[in-house]
């Protein structure tokens, strides 16, 4: 199987909550709350000329925005999960 990127195409990256349980560091882990995590498992990450990504994303029902930076890749997929519920 080959991966085809047409020139100018972006790869699409996808927050993958257990792929950031295990390679996350410790501290980061702690910080974020399993609220957080399930909202945040399979949400596009921004990648642009950083070397890690960003997140922009609300809770239901929460008036604070928030955002995850960095992201590391170690962190992604580029499968997007599907949420049953």
């Amino acid at each position: 199987m080959r991966l085809v990127i047409q020139r100018g195409e972006r790869m699409k990256l996808f927050f993958d909550r257990n792929k950031f349980i295990k390679n996350a560091p410790s501290n980061i882990k702690q910080s974020l709350n399993e609220l957080h995590l399930s909202v945040l498992n399979g949400k596009e990450v921004c990648f642009k000329e950083d070397k890690y990504g960003r997140i922009d994303y609300d809770i239901e029902n929460d008036e604070v925005s928030y955002y995850l930076y960095p992201v590391d890749k170690e962190w992604c997929s580029n499968k997007q999960q599907v949420k049953l519920f």
